[in-house]
């Protein structure tokens, strides 16, 4: 059996035997395959929300969300888009998922009546999808493309995440890590400045 789990960077998210079964692709052997394949994939997304003019805006809802990620990495897993059916190093409980992107999609709401600064709701919405952790796995780049769609929609902005250096072990993950690692004790600083750091204009 493939396993991917191997030589992981920090933060990232081991599958279960179960989850790897769902792989589709069967040239898929080491694990730059499979970033490679992940990759295309979400470049496929990436054109679709952002390269094309869209009729209407994008709704933030559980539906949607959940859309994305199958959209994002439906040419390579199976269970793309599908809440985990496990626990993970990482997220709230299994049965609680629902019920979290409910509470965040209202505090998104609820952050946009109050006109918070932009940033700063593109920072925690970042953070609770990332501490959510709906999906077996891809969460981490999920949770940046849907940060972006709102940037987007607000801001016509976008963060020029540095993708190639978050799939790796490497300083900029590293600081990234920490700085998810800081909001989970509510301190949003080091999270806001890498938003401000990376943000160019659409």
């Amino acid at each position: 059996m493939r396993n991917f789990n191997q030589d992981l960077p920090p933060g990232a998210t081991p599958m279960t035997a179960e989850e790897f079964e769902g792989l589709l692709p069967s040239f898929i052997t080491t694990r730059k395959d499979l970033n490679d394949a992940e990759s295309k994939n979400n470049s496929e997304a990436l054109k679709k929300y952002f390269l094309f003019k869209r009729k209407k805006s994008f709704r933030f809802e559980l539906i949607d969300l959940f859309l994305i990620h199958k959209e994002m990495f439906g040419h390579v897993w199976l269970w793309a888009g599908k809440k985990r059916k496990t626990n993970k190093n990482i997220g709230v409980d299994k049965a609680q998922i629902d019920i979290e992107v409910k509470k965040l999609t209202d505090d998104l709401d609820y952050w946009l009546v109050l006109k918070m600064d932009t940033i700063e709701i593109s920072a925690r919405l970042h953070h609770r999808l990332v501490y959510i952790h709906p999906f077996n796995n891809g969460n981490g780049r999920w949770a940046r493309f849907v940060v972006n769609l709102f940037l987007k929609e607000h801001m016509n902005s976008f963060i020029r995440f540095p993708e190639d250096e978050l799939l790796l072990t490497t300083e900029i993950r590293n600081r990234f890590i920490r700085a998810l690692q800081a909001a989970d004790k509510s301190d949003y600083g080091p999270l806001i400045e890498f938003h401000r750091e990376f943000i160019a204009p659409a």
